[in-house]
């Protein structure tokens, strides 16, 4: 069976629990620090998916890091992913969950790629800027990448507006080579 179509059924099986349970909030910010160890914490996506140990040990080991900081129906996800063999999952899972949870709280994600740092009163100002120009609610990720010279890149719901001092240069570039 297909992968992202496994891991779609149990990310909207969770966000429809979390509705029901009024409980949308927390198991969002349980997902994201799930997604956040699996991104970045050493260790927890081998302890996930390592064949060797067995699924009661991988229960008693996500018990005793993850009890008391996430909600049980959390806690219940994972138990139920490894019992089934599917953690290997648990990432699709989370991405998927968290696109259903933006989406119903009609959240854009905008990502601007900048040749420099932003501070907090540029991040601000743009952040927004961006939700008078959406008219919705977004979440501002803004990442520097030193190789566009200057400029911006705007990247919103797949779409990108290329603003770069370094596209600049290569259209420039390409005209006095053509």
């Amino acid at each position: 069976m297909n992968r992202s179509l496994i891991a779609d059924r149990y990310a909207k099986a969770l966000f429809k629990l979390a509705a029901e349970q009024q409980e949308l909030e927390r198991i969002y910010k349980d997902v994201n620090l799930l997604q956040s160890y699996c991104k970045e914490a050493e260790g927890f996506t081998e302890l996930l998916t390592s064949p060797v140990l067995k699924p009661a040990q991988k229960k008693k080991a996500f018990h005793s890091v993850l009890e008391g900081k996430i909600a049980v129906n959390t806690l219940n996800l994972i138990d139920l992913l490894i019992s089934n063999n599917r953690e290997v999952l648990l990432e699709d899972i989370n991405r998927r969950f968290i696109w259903l949870y933006k989406n119903e709280k009609g959240i854009k994600e905008v990502t601007v790629f900048t040749a420099v740092e932003f501070d907090q009163e540029q991040h601000k100002v743009l952040d927004q800027f961006l939700q008078e120009q959406f008219k919705a609610p977004i979440e501002l990720i803004i990442k520097v990448k030193p190789d566009l010279l200057g400029g911006f890149i705007l990247k919103v719901d797949g779409k990108m507006a290329d603003a770069s001092m370094s596209s600049k240069l290569k259209q420039i570039k390409k005209q006095l080579l053509s």
